[in-house]
């Protein structure tokens, strides 16, 4: 597995309406298409839904 850096833009809160946030991070994922998909995942379960663009590089 290969280790990408996420960037998402445009995080908007689902708990507190209204507030929207940035994240960044790094993953382990077979592929870059891999990688956005589990960063969109786990930013919603963090209680965010993206509405931005998720940027994917490698590390």
């Amino acid at each position: 597995m290969q280790e990408y850096r996420f960037t998402a833009d445009g995080l908007v809160d689902t708990l507190t309406p209204g507030e929207a946030t940035n994240a960044s991070g790094s993953l382990k994922a077979s592929s870059p298409e891999a990688a956005k998909k589990k960063s969109e995942r786990d930013v919603r379960s963090r209680g965010y839904e993206p509405t931005g663009r998720i940027t994917v590089t490698s590390k």
